[in-house]
This record gives structure tokens, C-alpha cells and sequence, in this order.
């Protein structure tokens, strides 16, 4: 896949940050402080795993700011199912997921030259087809991609297991930056929709402009409450809270996308 303006500066054609307005504010961000604080779900349903799997096609979003490059975003489920979700050293994103059923894989790796200190809008796309598609946008812009790292998930440590976790890996090593918004769909945003929802910031549960993939909304957490342990699903699909583990008095933070 060719990429398509790589160029990872801020982008002042962004009208929720010079003078637009955005259709959905945001007020608040989760930030994952990197000492023992982290965000968990009951379930696999309660996030990606809900969309990944053979023969579907889906696109997953979120907003990410890193204090630190090398480092896990997220890590799903045991050491057979798992989907993990990291940022390399050069500040590439890098996913690798089993389910194993109904059975599927998927290894890729993106040129997106994260930096700290910089919000990034992260919308990752997966095709049906055999030879399965996995695309990468970062801040609309689409990313090249080559094969990622081996992976071998040889831990399956029964405090994650079964679960979605945000900022550790396999409880061991806790890593330090602020995610906003986490979204699914099952099916295949267009670039026009990635485009729509970086540029405007559209409620997910409802068409508008070039974003017409409501009725495919999966999962969708906000990441609005401002305070307490909990952040509710607002897609509609009853896919229940993620929670807050051990949150210091600064997970709640104001530094947002928009």
C-alpha cells in the first residue's frame, strides 16, 4: 500500500482547532499515567474483539497522545485470542491479532511516525477477502505498511485474560499516554468517512456529512464522564462499562483532540 501525505505535523486545515466547529465537543480525555493505573473491560465483547473475526469485514478508531514511545496500547485477551496494539520505537503502530474462532489472524505494521506530545485520530480498516486489506489512517491521512514484528503470545496471565485492557502489558510493564474515544464498526470506513470524522468530529450514532456508517456502529465509548471509575458505551448495543483500575486524581484529564 502506497501512503498517501505522510507528513505527521500538525494539520492547521483542522477546522475543530482553527476556528470550526466540531459536531461533537470533547471535554475530557483517559490518561494512562504509566505506574499502575489502567482501563479494563468485563469482556472481549466490550470492545474490538465484538468486530474482529473470519469473513467480516471492520474499522476500529481512536485518538491516542504518547508520553513515550515503545509502547503498549492496548493488550486483549488470553495467549491463544488476543488482539495487541503497540507503538514501536520509531513511533510506528503495530497490530497483531489470533481469534481463533471463527479463525483469523492479522500482522501489519505502519509508517505513522507517532512523536510524543502530539494527539493523534488512528482509524485502522480490515477487508473480507482472503487476502485480507488492513489499512491505517492517522490524522486522515492514509499510512504505508509493511509486515510487523513476530509475535508470540506465550504469557496468558489470569488478570487479563477474557478482557480488554488499556496501558499495561500483561500487568507487567504500564505505559503513560491519553486515549480519547474508542469506536467500532463492522464494516469498512471510506477515506471521505475518515476524512468526516478528523475534520468534524461527528456523533458516531449519527449519519452527517460524508459519515454514513451509524447503523454498522459497533462499540463506542466517549470517554466523557469526568469523573469516576467507569466509561459507558454509547453505541446503542448494550456492550457494557470499561473500568477504571487503580486511577490516580489525574486520569481524568482535560488535554483533548479537539
Amino acid at each position: 500500500m502506497i501512503g498517501l501525505g505522510l507528513n505527521t505535523a500538525a494539520d492547521t486545515s483542522h477546522p475543530a482547532l482553527f476556528g470550526g466547529l466540531p459536531a461533537e465537543t470533547q471535554n475530557y480525555s483517559a490518561y494512562l499515567d504509566g505506574a499502575s493505573d489502567r482501563i479494563q473491560g468485563a469482556g472481549l465483547a466490550t470492545t474490538w474483539f465484538k468486530v474482529m473475526g473470519a469473513n467480516v469485514e471492520w474499522s476500529i478508531h481512536f485518538s491516542i497522545k504518547l508520553d513515550a514511545l515503545n509502547s503498549t496500547i492496548s493488550f486483549t485477551g488470553t495467549s491463544t485470542d488476543y488482539v495487541w496494539l503497540a507503538v514501536d520505537a520509531a513511533g510506528d503502530l503495530q497490530l497483531s491479532y489470533a481469534i481463533s474462532s471463527p479463525a483469523s489472524t492479522g500482522l501489519e505494521k505502519w509508517d505513522t511516525n507517532f512523536s510524543t506530545g502530539t494527539w493523534y485520530d488512528v482509524v485502522i480498516t480490515a477487508t473480507n477477502d482472503t487476502n485480507r486489506d488492513l489499512k491505517c489512517y492517522s490524522n486522515k491521512s492514509l499510512r504505508s505498511s509493511t509486515v510487523a514484528l513476530s509475535w508470540a503470545a506465550s504469557v496468558d496471565n489470569t488478570a487479563i485474560a477474557g478482557k480488554f485492557t488499556m496501558g499495561t502489558f500483561l500487568n507487567v510493564v504500564d505505559y503513560d499516554f491519553r486515549i480519547d474515544r474508542l469506536a467500532s464498526w463492522s464494516t469498512v470506513l471510506t477515506s471521505a468517512e475518515v476524512t468526516e470524522i478528523y475534520d468534524n468530529y461527528p456523533d458516531l450514532t449519527a449519519d452527517s456529512g460524508d459519515y454514513a456508517e451509524s447503523a454498522r456502529l459497533q462499540t463506542y465509548y466517549k470517554i466523557e464522564e469526568g469523573s469516576g471509575t467507569t466509561m459507558s458505551d454509547s453505541s446503542g448495543n448494550s456492550n457494557g462499562d470499561l473500568t477504571v483500575i487503580n486511577a490516580t486524581g489525574n486520569f481524568w484529564s482535560t488535554d483533548t483532540r479537539i
